[in-house]
This record gives structure tokens, sequence and C-alpha cells, in this order.
């Protein structure tokens, strides 16, 4: 039950950083209700990725792939200790 839930909460989080990504590469600065949305929820979980990972003067920000990349760790963790 608990597992089930942490995978789809984390399943979710992948699929809408997911979608930022292909947002980002379609239509940068188009604001609607659906991008604020994901751009909503996905900034809190991609800014202390962004604060490990500073920007600076690379031209990609690679904050979604550390991000995803940390969540499948923690995902595979929580199945080790709790599964």
């Amino acid at each position: 039950m608990l597992l089930g839930i942490i995978d789809k909460i984390i399943s979710i989080i992948n699929v809408l950083i997911l979608i930022r990504i292909v947002l980002s590469w379609l239509a940068p600065y188009s604001h609607n209700g659906f991008t604020d949305l994901v751009y909503g929820i996905t900034e809190p979980i991609l800014r202390p990725f962004r604060v490990l990972i500073p920007i600076r003067n690379m031209r990609i920000d690679i904050s979604p792939i550390i991000a995803c990349i940390f969540f499948s760790i923690f995902r595979k963790i929580i199945y080790i200790l709790i599964g």
C-alpha cells in the first residue's frame, strides 16, 4: 500500500518534470494555465537541484535530469527498506 502510493507520487513527479522539459523546448516563454501549473508544481522540486548544480554559463539546465535520477534512486532505496 505505502509502496504503491510512493511509487505513484514519484511517477507523477517524473512525468511532470518530463512535461516541463518538453514545454521548455516547444514553448519556452508561453504562459497559460497548464504551463503555469506544471512550472508551479515542478519549480519547488527542481530548485534544490539547481542549488547543488548551478547553471551559471551552461546553456542547458540539467536539474531535471539530476532530479529524475535522484527520484529513481530514492524509489529503489524505499523498495529495499520497506519492501
